[in-house]
């Protein structure tokens, strides 16, 4: 893959529910916890700064943060964030911030969502392939997360 070729990913998924709730689940903060594996408090709004932990095994306590852009119920919300995990000695607000924007579509059976990250082409070429491969793998686990947070909620 040429770096040209890293600058953004894009994941879909059909979450079998209705989109308003796979909206609140990825919008409220205590569901967006569960299903990211995050520890964080706040509200999503636009403008806001949320601090957040990982709870995830592969990487249990590493502490990043995120400035929401849009939301527009029950179809787009987008957020900024240094993708990657944080390297010692690196400032990160320096560092560019790649966009991440889930959309929300009506399909039969369910709810489309589709998650860009896109910005990867602003970011260092010594940093930019490790950071790439590691966000496109794990937008893979997060959105298998949030359909099987939702069909469990379904079930209670």
């Amino acid at each position: 893959m040429t770096t040209s070729e890293m600058s953004r990913i894009e994941r879909k998924i059909l979450v079998r529910a209705p989109r308003e709730r796979v909206w609140k689940f990825l919008t409220t903060v205590e569901d967006f916890s569960k299903w990211f594996e995050v520890e964080t408090a706040g509200t999503f709004a636009p403008g806001a700064r949320l601090k957040m932990r990982s709870t995830n095994e592969s990487c249990k306590g590493i502490e990043f943060s995120l400035q929401v852009e849009r939301m527009e119920p029950p179809h787009t919300f987008s957020w900024r964030w240094h993708p990657g995990m944080p390297i010692p000695g690196v400032d990160y607000e320096k560092e560019p911030t790649t966009l991440v924007v889930f959309e929300l579509s009506e399909v039969d059976g369910g709810t489309e969502v589709k998650v860009v990250e896109s910005g990867f082409d602003r970011i260092s070429l010594t940093r930019r392939a490790a950071v790439f491969a590691d966000n496109e793998k794990g937008w893979d686990l997060m959105l298998l997360s949030l359909e099987k947070y939702t069909r469990a909620s379904a079930q209670h």
